[in-house]
């Protein structure tokens, strides 16, 4: 084979896998993230007065600021609202993320003592939707019957 024949099989080799590179990157579906954007939406029926929100990292891979105007109880009892402030969180694959936050009693006998725990797991949807749900847990010695989970939706 002539050195030219073989100069243009290689050409024609790299044009081929640019193709392919550039098929593949374009196949990629793009992230329902809203990059930098603030979400806010509140619990599903009947806790529609419990509010979540969160801002998107402006790289597009935390939610930050993560937090509720107050506690879901699943059982009877209230007072005053308590806000639930909750850990930043990686946004992984698949678009998702789950975070935790802990209720600190302020008042009373427990004053000072950890309360409920919080996790909130969501994903983010087409549409600058996400929605997922917030689990409440109770320490026994609070009882438990109040532990629950509730679905949420936000919008950005």
């Amino acid at each position: 084979m002539s050195a030219r024949r073989i100069s243009s099989a290689v050409l024609v080799m790299v044009a081929l896998v640019s193709c392919a590179v550039g098929v593949a990157f374009a196949a990629q579906p793009k992230s329902p993230v809203v990059k930098g954007g603030s979400y806010s939406g509140t619990l599903a029926a009947p806790r529609t007065s419990i509010t979540v929100s969160f801002k998107v990292s402006k790289n597009g891979r935390q939610v930050t600021g993560l937090k509720t105007n107050n506690l879901p109880f699943y059982c009877s009892g209230g007072g005053r609202p308590v806000p639930i402030a909750f850990k930043n969180a990686t946004i992984g694959g698949g678009a998702t993320f789950t975070s935790t936050g802990v209720q600190i009693i302020s008042s009373g006998p427990k004053r000072g003592q950890k309360g409920a725990t919080l996790t909130i797991s969501g994903r983010f949807l087409a549409g600058r939707k996400e929605s997922g749900k917030v689990t409440t847990t109770f320490p026994k010695s609070l009882g438990s019957t109040c532990n629950g989970t509730s679905q949420y939706s936000t919008k950005a």
